[in-house]
């Protein structure tokens, strides 16, 4: 059974029928983000040992409740207890090791591979009145058809990010060809109202900002988010949608294209 921390701010689990072993497995990542995945799981014991609660080994397993596994990882407490690893708050103690092979590619060869990706253009409102705001992205995906989910990353320093986690909703309006004005307003302008003074704005379910001629709109509640390294995760439970037919926009080695442009072309 191996916790494993990783450097993308994640934590999971590896081998969770393995009873024979109970490690923590510690990508490289900035000390802070470290200590704050350890506090999740319990507490750490010097620089080589964290205590582990047994309940959050229970849920990182994914296998809780299951009849098989519950007596294994009884019997893996138990022996535990017997050699003196786990004290009186009910803490196991388990070996950090620290993961030296965790290889990745350069930030510039990262953004080269990206800008390689085409990605369709949407403008990410939320908000009501003069607290209305919204962002550009190329990361608005689909997660799920039941139940219909939508996901979007945004940067923890944007402007953005504190009010997705305020107000608890978002609309991701789905650009086209006719909207460059609307992208202009969102790139250009300070974050507020006045990045709404060009499009077809009209008000949604709960005020919310929606693009009444948007190829797509998505009104979403927000019902899960997960840091993944730089970035968060916002996970939109989709309530209402609107869609029409018309030229897409897509981002493309660092620029925008029509599609219907390149297919004539």
């Amino acid at each position: 059974m191996r916790v494993h921390l990783t450097s993308a701010g994640t934590i999971t689990m590896r081998d969770a029928a393995d009873f024979r072993r109970l490690d923590v497995l510690v990508d490289p990542q900035p000390c802070e983000r470290l200590e704050q995945a350890i506090a999740r799981i319990g507490r750490r014991e010097g620089e080589d040992h964290v205590r582990l609660a047994a309940p959050v080994l229970r849920f990182l397993s994914g296998k809780a409740g299951d009849p098989e596994w519950e007596s294994g990882f009884a019997r893996m407490v138990e022996y535990a207890a017997k050699a003196g690893w786990v004290d009186a708050e009910g803490g196991i103690r388990a070996h950090i090791t620290r993961n030296d092979a965790d290889e990745v590619v350069s930030l510039d060869e990262f953004k080269a591979a990206m800008r390689a990706l085409p990605a369709g253009i949407s403008v990410i409102t939320t908000g009501t009145g003069n607290t209305r705001a919204g962002m550009i992205v190329s990361s608005l995906t689909s997660i799920s058809a039941d139940p219909p989910l939508v996901g979007v990353f945004v940067n923890q320093g944007s402007s953005m990010h504190a009010v997705l986690l305020q107000n608890g909703s978002f609309v991701a309006n789905v650009l086209g060809v006719e909207h460059g004005a609307v992208m202009s307003s969102f790139l250009g302008l300070p974050q507020g109202p006045t990045r709404f003074a060009n499009g077809n704005w009209r008000e949604g379910g709960g005020g919310l900002p929606v693009l009444d001629d948007a190829l797509a709109s998505l009104e979403c509640e927000i019902v899960h988010t997960t840091s993944l390294g730089t970035h968060d995760m916002f996970v939109g439970k989709i309530r209402r949608t609107a869609s029409r037919d018309a030229s897409p926009v897509v981002h493309f080695n660092a620029s925008t294209h029509c599609l219907s442009a390149l297919a004539a072309s």
